[in-house]
């Protein structure tokens, strides 16, 4: 239906542009005095609760399928690659690499969405998608060329390559979870891989710095939450509930709005520089990203039809 369809676009829409906050909302945390780690510590730990609630609401309103031994031990490690250590690299990147560099690396998750498509299930890339890729690189380097003159980093190309990894680890949970998903149903994939995600942080954090979580300044406690609600639980079920609306291929073209979306937060609230690189360099990700989207929506149109 029309109105469906239309409730996704919305629904991604939104989406995006709380996810695209994340990286805002951590900068500023940066400017108290903690790391990485410990703002993505306190992300987890105000995210969890949520996704204990929402799972529990499930099983409360529905009587979902038993997850079988294997499928359990496939969630969990999903969890820990897409959400653990995607996050865990996001948040360390983060530390040296502007917001909109960071937002638009991990905005390349589609191409190695597409290079492990091709290797794991054999699927063949056409000239436009390889195209399409290379275009998407051409984009970071020269978005990270833009970062090494405009913003102070002694540690940007180490800062880019965690990025890097975490838009990687991202693609392989996306590559590996589709069959999970239609099997488990999103609410429940999502909320546990999650949970199992919270947990893994919670104890790295602990095994590091032990229980030392109540001497922060007060505002990374509030950034914290608002990182947990904004960036995380709110766009986790909105992307999701759109993507079932109107289809991955198109949440990607929508989703394209989130590092635009970086690049002027980033300006009016961080100060950051935004150069004509920079704008060059998002032009170049946007367009390599809607090329490999839109062959995906033909291909999946084919096998439709």
């Amino acid at each position: 239906m029309q109105s469906n369809f239309y409730k996704g676009v919305i629904l991604v829409f939104f989406g995006a542009l709380c996810f695209s906050t994340k990286g805002i909302f951590a900068k500023l945390a940066f400017k108290y005095g903690v790391n990485g780690l410990q703002i993505l510590m306190l992300r987890m730990l105000f995210a969890l609760p949520f996704y204990l609630i929402i799972l529990w609401n499930e099983y409360r309103i529905k009587q979902p399928t038993v997850i079988q031994k294997n499928d359990w031990i496939n969630i969990i490690t999903l969890g820990l690659i897409g959400y653990y250590l995607a996050a865990l690299f996001d948040f360390i990147g983060l530390q040296y690499v502007s917001a909109s560099l960071e937002r638009n690396i991990i905005f390349t998750y589609p191409t190695f969405v597409l290079i492990m498509s091709k290797i794991f299930f054999n699927r063949k890339i056409n000239t436009t998608q390889i195209t399409a890729v290379i275009i998407c690189y051409l984009g970071i380097v020269i978005a990270f060329y833009s970062d090494k003159s405009s913003y102070v980093s002694a540690n940007l190309t180490k800062g880019t390559i965690y990025i890097l990894l975490s838009a990687l680890t991202y693609a392989l949970y996306l590559v590996k979870s589709d069959k999970l998903i239609k099997n488990i149903g999103t609410v429940r994939f999502t909320c546990i891989s999650m949970i199992v995600s919270c947990l893994a942080v919670i104890v790295h954090f602990v095994l590091l710095h032990g229980w030392n979580i109540f001497n922060f300044p007060a505002q990374v406690y509030w950034i914290g939450l608002i990182i947990a609600i904004v960036s995380t639980v709110l766009p986790s079920f909105l992307m999701t509930k759109g993507i079932a609306y109107i289809g991955s291929s198109n949440m990607a073209i929508i989703a394209s709005i989130g590092p635009i979306a970086t690049i002027f937060l980033s300006y009016y609230i961080l100060d950051e520089q935004f150069t004509l690189l920079h704008l060059i360099g998002t032009a170049f990700v946007l367009i390599g990203v809607l090329f490999i989207s839109i062959q995906g929506n033909k291909k999946n149109k084919i096998i439709e039809g």
